[in-house]
């Protein structure tokens, strides 16, 4: 009981000695966050951790491939220095680097990058033991499964065969991009949880802070070095090898865009109309998504008019476009894809619903202000018809 005591007076003695500016910055970077928001984000992390080390232990390890990052790093120094396999260096390496940020960058940024670095050279030793490790017997012969250096003589039928000789080429071609493929997946399942993959993100990062270099920038240049390194060292001076790696790095980023832009669902669209009323009070109320009315005059005609801004998602897509064709058949109507929308009936919840109860005083003012000034919009209209 006594040595409980001890462990809980140690333990309370350490929290109480958390500087005052951690604990604060801990509360900006998850205050307005829910549980299950923060939940879904990490476990987006968690996810995006464990499809990259997928990729890098299944593929781009196994073959020495250079394609930039980390891994990447590791494979050099394993070559080089040899000592520990590259899963072990991967950990370092990521340990080392977030520890470096923490210092550097402050503990508000890297609190992005810790549940990926945690995560994913777990992850990595994980899968790089099942690659070594997973063998089956087959025709008399251990065959390790998972591992793609393993190949063998590929039979289509008692006259025709692919001897695994000639299969090499296209096993590193294919754990290239592949392999990069599916790291790029990773990356971006990581950056919609909010966090970062942090590796090289974070000396980009430093660069940035420091020396005033563009994220862009350094991180072609880091890239650059990296692939260089690799050329004289794990490549062998080969040329087209280092052009394999760069491939898998371009579609890496590829499908970093790919997988990130994904989730956004949402449009924008901007409508001309002399029914402006109507259709503003028909998506108000129908549709179910708020309008921004923008005073405007034709540029040809020099009329006054009003164009409605109005921001949804791909359900509403084919309504809307109805709704706007069937109250105005001559309303002209610009669609845009968006970026990313922010704000209530998006990233918040709907405020502006029939039966909705403000949450405090701020929000009631706010909440009465915007149906006073939809009343005095819709007034106004009424006046000009």
């Amino acid at each position: 009981m006594g040595e409980k005591k001890n462990v809980l007076a140690f333990l309370k003695a350490k929290i109480q000695g958390i500087p005052k500016h951690v604990i604060r910055q801990f509360k900006e970077e998850f205050a307005g966050e829910t549980w299950q928001s923060l939940l879904k984000n990490n476990l987006y992390i968690v996810l995006g951790a464990l499809v990259y080390a997928i990729g890098t232990s299944f593929f781009t390890v196994p073959m020495n491939i250079i394609s930039g990052g980390l891994a990447s790093i590791a494979i050099i120094l394993e070559n080089s220095l040899g000592g520990i396999p590259v899963d072990t260096y991967i950990l370092i390496l990521n340990w080392g680097v977030f520890i470096l940020s923490l210092f550097i960058l402050g503990i508000k940024y890297s609190l992005k990058t810790l549940v990926f670095t945690l995560c994913n050279p777990l992850f990595i030793m994980l899968f790089t033991y099942i690659v070594e490790n997973c063998s089956f017997e087959i025709n008399g012969e251990m065959i390790r499964i998972f591992d793609i250096t393993e190949l063998r003589d590929i039979v289509i039928n008692e006259n025709l065969s692919i001897s695994a000789d000639t299969l090499y080429p296209i096993a590193y071609l294919v754990s290239s991009l592949l392999g990069g493929g599916i790291m790029g997946v990773g990356i971006g399942l990581t950056l919609i949880g909010g966090g970062s993959s942090g590796g090289t993100d974070l000396i980009n990062i430093t660069a940035h802070k420091y020396l005033h270099v563009k994220v862009g920038t350094s991180s072609l240049c880091c890239d650059v070095l990296i692939m260089t390194a690799g050329f004289f060292t794990v490549n062998g001076f080969n040329l087209l090898a280092t052009m394999v790696g760069i491939g898998g790095s371009v579609l890496c980023s590829i499908m970093i865009d790919v997988i990130f832009s994904s989730k956004n669902r949402s449009y924008m669209a901007l409508i001309v109309s002399s029914k402006w009323v109507e259709l503003n009070e028909y998506i108000n109320q129908t549709v179910g998504r708020g309008t921004t009315l923008i005073k405007a005059q034709g540029g040809f005609s020099r009329l006054d008019t009003m164009v409605l801004e109005v921001c949804f998602d791909r359900r509403d897509y084919s309504l809307l476009e109805r709704s706007v064709h069937k109250i105005d058949p001559n309303a002209f109507m610009t669609i845009m894809k968006a970026q990313e929308v922010l704000g209530y009936g998006f990233s918040r919840h709907k405020k502006d619903t029939p039966g909705y109860i403000p949450e405090n005083e701020v929000d009631a003012i706010i909440y009465k202000a915007l149906r006073s000034h939809q009343k005095e919009m819709k007034d106004e209209g009424k006046r000009a018809d």
